[in-house]
């Protein structure tokens, strides 16, 4: 049976820790929840390194690190660290594992196929670069790199463009939560479509933000080794508001403790059905339509291979870097080809 891990928003001394060391449960800290944020003179937020003095809270507990990418791109638009600041934080803890960084691609991060691909394309340049930096610190094994996709070939072509992972016990799935669970851009199907193309190696799987009846499904898939979620925070939101009272960390514990008993609860019964499927948008790149869409498509790959060997940095993928180089030639005829698709 597959390992629920909780999601624990901070690491402080109280009610939360309490009551995870009481329901003996393995929890997930997110590295934005260790952040240092101060305002500056105009009142913006900005990320001063991470606290690691309370690390010492999780001792006793099995503890695992997430880097925190949807969250980093939803309210930062990217990760306000850089790749070498944030393996410090994975070196200064024991971590059971802890997570590559990479860059999600849920709908509301990435609405268009293009933005899919490009940062597919970032994460494997983020996921070589955690590798490296880990390796030099002597923490390799217990790196988790992470996939990345939203259709099942999505992820089998991260897989293709990553470095080799056969020395790695577990990869991380990342984009698996508020989706489908069954059809052929389901769930069901990525993990299907991932367990095909690593047949033959013992590597095992965790997905990020999976929960409910999704993770029933799979715990007996043997490919499928922990899944992870920090939902219980929305209901206690939704509760306390309508019972008109403050979201304390003891009413937030109290609700965490019911909420986590009932996501283990499941994993032991029968998997129901998912009757209420979030919307899914169809990502699916639809063929060139012209010469001059089929030549920025092929530009943007070219590019998007750079970023993957590192030759580039994720900034320099952009619509107007494409555009230019698309266009990098020295004729009247590709000039004028530039200037009028500028222009449109």
């Amino acid at each position: 049976m597959l390992k629920f891990l909780l999601g624990l928003p901070h690491v402080m001394r109280g009610p939360l820790i309490d009551a995870a060391r009481s329901l003996n449960a393995p929890v997930l800290i997110s590295a934005n929840a260790l952040s240092i944020w101060k305002k500056d003179a105009n009142g913006v937020p900005v990320w001063h390194g991470f606290r690691t003095t309370n690390l010492h809270h999780l001792n006793g507990l099995e503890a695992y690190l997430d880097s925190a990418g949807f969250v980093a791109a939803s309210r930062y638009r990217g990760l306000p660290w850089s790749v070498d600041e944030y393996l410090d934080l994975c070196a200064a803890y024991p971590w059971r594992w802890a997570a590559a960084a990479d860059l999600c691609v849920e709908p509301e991060v990435a609405r268009n196929r293009d933005l899919v691909l490009d940062r597919i394309s970032a994460t494997v340049d983020l996921n070589r670069a955690c590798i490296r930096g880990a390796r030099e610190r002597g923490i390799l094994s217990r790196l988790m790199p992470v996939l990345q996709g939203w259709v099942p070939e999505d992820y089998v072509r991260c897989l293709e463009r990553m470095p080799d992972l056969s020395g790695f016990p577990i990869v991380g799935v990342g984009s698996m939560c508020r989706r489908h669970l069954h059809g052929p851009q389901g769930i069901l199907q990525v993990i299907e479509t991932l367990d095909r193309e690593l047949r033959g190696t013992d590597i095992r799987l965790h997905l990020f933000g999976l929960k409910g009846v999704g993770a029933a499904e799979l715990r007996h898939h043997p490919r499928v080794a922990t899944v992870d979620s920090q939902a219980y925070g929305t209901k206690a939101r939704v509760e306390a508001r309508e019972a008109g009272i403050s979201k304390t960390n003891q009413f937030l514990a109290r609700i965490m403790t019911e909420w986590y008993l009932k996501q283990v609860e499941a994993l032991q019964a029968p998997a129901g059905e998912n009757r209420h499927p979030p919307a899914l948008l169809d990502l699916r790149m639809p063929p060139p339509l012209n010469p001059l869409e089929a030549r920025l498509h092929q530009a943007r790959e070219q590019m998007r291979e750079l970023l993957e060997a590192g030759e580039i940095d994720w900034q320099q993928l952009h619509d107007e870097s494409v555009l230019a180089f698309a266009f990098d030639e020295d004729d009247q005829d590709t000039e004028a080809e530039f200037n009028l698709a500028f222009a449109a």
